[in-house]
């Protein structure tokens, strides 16, 4: 696993990573762990002050010196295209600003002698063999759509977050305080235009440094959008299209198949066979700083990754994650219309949503009204009720609030909900009132950071594969490009994707320009929960009831009837699969090694 992190306090660093090496000659108390290519851990010193770039970043070397001579401005995580942290260190002392989508995050954790931070939360944990944070554990299970709930906590106790686009400051002499330096901000121009602009850039300053690059070609908006634009950018690239053995045409593979007619692109095909099916090898997952997006799909997602190394020698694989949660506006848009008295589009949007979700159309419109009026810490209130609980005050079908959470899950232990419901409470006593017309950019750019940060676990995976896994849609540039899109001209939540379409005009195959759904992986995800039956069975009997936030007999019973086939919202079942196959993967490994600092003296 590859890190990065240090220490600022009064005194000397007293314990360092085994196996650290200094960011920069001479720094005791900044270091990187693992491998780190020289383009993604790029520094400079001048006079008092070092300054580091952490992750793929178009800064070039004279920006870099600059920096290095003048100082970091607060706008430093959008000057350049890449996921990147900055790290500042001088005489007074360590400044770190984090990047917007959360890809490259930073934890904080205070001893006595001051406070370490780092870019991993398993790796703080270490230092003292800090457990699971059950609280977070529980918040996330039980809601994990309101990403709000977890913001400025890891998956560990003692453990803290910085939370995205913001500045942490650590002064020498001890304390600490973290600021926000970015703000969704509307502008003017073509945003379809700014769009293509920021997405070629985030691509081009990944494949200036790969030879082989690939990139998912599953038939949808985002990853097309990639592969098309690294062709563009003039690099060939191997589309990879994972499809059902024995069936190699229909749906997306069609889409997918019509795009790597495009010059530039060759086009491979990766069969998945029954070993690949979701829920299978949930014991065999690597170590990672919390439940990765791809755990349930993780015998397909090692599968890829093996797959791509071994035979096609990627050294950069791009996906799309990130591009439903940033190019799809939220319903609670409907409420920013109200609030701005634009209640003309207010209507026409809702009706729109309403029909494309078959719902009624006036109890949204109503629903969109008493958003428009609730402050947001009235709304985490009553969703510590509803936690509380166990059951909601308000019809979940439809909603459109701030707090679009699902059903509290019927697994779910008293002390589950109660871990749950206090955490939405404090959530509610920290929030700050957002502005009218400011609801859907705010939960806008709190979910990319949420999937950002998830997504990084996902990114370590790929690591312990050997692949280097890249998610464009993240990068800093391309979420503060799109949510500076302003509240008259962005897109109803009915619409999908008008402008990435508007974007890649004249690079989008006709019919996929036209397609307005996605592939629908959910009866594969019931296959998988039949195949893998007694293991899941298993799982349940698990650390989480250990924990006790899950009653076993009850999420057997949950188990049981997906299974079988009666419906049941997955949302009631893989959080808890996730949690627990990365509690017992935390067993297995091996905690993230500290030694004392002046046995090391000089680093490794």
């Amino acid at each position: 696993m590859r890190w990065f992190g240090g220490f600022s306090g009064m005194g000397a660093v007293s314990r360092v990573p085994v196996h650290r090496r200094s960011l920069w000659p001479g720094a005791q108390d900044c270091w990187a762990i693992g491998t780190w290519p020289e383009h993604e851990a790029r520094t400079a010193v001048a006079g008092g002050r070092a300054v580091a770039v952490m992750g793929p970043c178009g800064v070039t070397e004279p920006e870099l010196r600059r920096m290095a001579s003048r100082g970091v401005p607060d706008d430093v995580a959008r000057l350049w295209p890449g996921s990147y942290a900055v790290v500042q260190v001088t005489d007074e002392a360590t400044t770190v600003w984090t990047d917007l989508g959360g890809a490259c995050p930073i934890y904080t954790t205070t001893t006595t002698g001051g406070t370490y931070w780092a870019s991993s939360s398993r790796a703080l944990a270490g230092l003292d063999g800090a457990a699971p944070d059950l609280d977070r554990l529980a918040a996330w299970l039980l809601a994990p759509s309101v990403t709000a709930l977890v913001e400025g906590r890891s998956a560990f106790t003692g453990v803290s977050l910085v939370p995205s686009g913001h500045r942490l400051t650590l002064p020498r002499k001890g304390g600490s305080s973290i600021q926000r330096v970015w703000w969704p901000t509307s502008r003017s121009g073509s945003s379809a235009l700014r769009l293509r602009e920021e997405l070629t850039a985030a691509v081009r300053v990944r494949i200036d440094t790969a030879s082989t690059p690939t990139a998912d070609l599953s038939g949808g908006y985002d990853s097309t959008a990639l592969a098309l634009l690294t062709v563009e950018a003039g690099s060939p690239v191997t589309g990879v299209t994972v499809h059902p053995a024995g069936r190699v045409s229909g749906g997306d593979l069609d889409h997918a198949r019509r795009t790597a007619e495009y010059s530039g692109i060759v086009h491979r095909l990766m069969p998945l066979d029954a070993e690949h099916a979701p829920y299978s090898h949930l014991t065999g997952i690597p170590v990672v700083d919390e439940p990765a997006p791809s755990t349930i799909a993780y015998a397909r997602f090692s599968g890829q990754l093996a797959w791509m190394r071994d035979e096609i020698g990627t050294d950069c694989h791009f996906t799309g994650d990130g591009g439903d949660s940033l190019l799809c506006s939220p319903p609670i848009m409907l409420a920013d219309l109200i609030a701005v008295r634009h209640i003309r589009r207010a209507w026409t949007e809702t009706t729109r949503w309403a029909r494309l979700r078959r719902l009624a159309a006036t109890p949204l419109l109503l629903s969109a009204l008493r958003t428009s009026r609730t402050s947001r810490a009235d709304a985490f209130q009553a969703l510590a009720a509803e936690l509380r609980m166990g059951r909601p005050q308000r019809s979940m079908d439809g909603d459109v609030g701030w707090c679009a959470a699902d059903a509290v899950p019927p697994w779910a232990t008293d002390d589950a909900r109660r871990r749950a419901s206090r955490m939405a409470t404090e959530v509610a006593a920290q929030t700050t009132p957002v502005p009218a017309g400011e609801f859907a950019s705010t939960t806008a750019a709190e979910g990319m950071a949420e999937v950002g940060r998830s997504a990084r676990a996902d990114v370590q995976l790929a690591e312990a594969a050997g692949v280097p896994l890249h998610n464009p849609f993240i990068d800093s540039r391309v979420i503060d490009a799109y949510l500076s899109i302003p509240l008259d001209q962005r897109p109803g939540p009915a619409d999908y994707k008008p402008v990435l379409a508007e974007a890649m005009k004249g690079l989008f195959p006709v019919e996929l320009a036209h397609r307005t759904t996605k592939g629908d992986f959910n009866p594969d995800h019931y296959g998988g929960m039949r195949a893998n039956f007694a293991a899941l069975h298993t799982l349940a009997h698990g650390r989480l009831a250990a924990a006790g936030l899950v009653d076993p007999a009850s999420l057997r019973r949950t188990l049981s009837m997906a299974a079988a086939g009666v419906p049941v919202a997955l949302s009631a079942v893989e959080p808890a699969v996730a949690a627990e196959a990365w509690l017992r993967s935390l067993e297995t490994a091996e905690p993230v090694g500290w030694t004392v600092a002046d046995q090391t003296k000089g680093g490794a």
